[in-house]
């Protein structure tokens, strides 16, 4: 059965658990894309979660907050995480979220978004792309990178700089077309075995 046109589910990790972070809106906005396109998806708040450090013992695996992480992305067909730029990377919250997960996020394309000032979080991108690789997933090319994060939304919460819809729209649609061929490998293709 052909894959093409079927909905996916695209859940948007939102990076930052700060009481004053500038993330939430950026993070709110690209599931808003996400639906405009006509895909599923849900903002996975890491603040909410409330996940424990990560120390592979039974009582922080079985914290809901961890079941709900895996349970979501498990569901997905791809994802997207976006993070601000703490001292040239990615947040720690971030790192501790994807050490919870394995299976949930393997054979699966990733899309990763950054935040900051001038830069928007490009270096925060580029890093969290490498630990990505290294859990088999596949990070893809587009980013969209929040610059001057300050500017982004007025004290209501409206978008100030239509100029990221686009750019969130292009790299939604990447996504999605990785998700679609994707999800038709892992139902239809033989994954190698790892020789021992």
């Amino acid at each position: 059965m052909s894959t093409e046109g079927r909905q996916l589910f695209i859940p948007v990790v939102c990076g930052s658990i700060r009481r004053n972070r500038r993330s939430l809106l950026p993070t709110a906005l690209i599931v808003e894309r996400i639906e405009a396109l006509g895909h599923r998806s849900v903002l996975v708040d890491l603040r909410e979660l409330a996940l424990p450090m990560y120390d592979e013992e039974p009582e922080s695996e079985a914290q809901p907050g961890v079941a709900r992480l895996r349970e979501l992305l498990a569901e997905s067909d791809a994802s997207v995480w976006q993070s601000p730029e703490y001292n040239h990377s990615f947040t720690s919250a971030v790192k501790n979220a994807v050490d919870f997960v394995d299976e949930e996020l393997r054979r699966k394309p990733v899309a990763v978004c950054g935040l900051g000032g001038l830069s928007g979080g490009v270096r925060a991108v580029e890093q969290f792309k490498l630990v990505l690789i290294e859990m088999h997933a596949l990070p893809i090319r587009d980013s969209v990178h929040f610059t001057e994060a300050r500017t982004l939304f007025d004290a209501e919460g409206k978008l100030q700089r239509p100029e990221f819809l686009p750019r969130i729209d292009q790299m939604v649609m990447e996504l999605a077309w990785y998700a679609q061929s994707l999800r038709w490998g892992r139902e239809n293709v033989a994954v190698p075995q790892r020789r021992r």
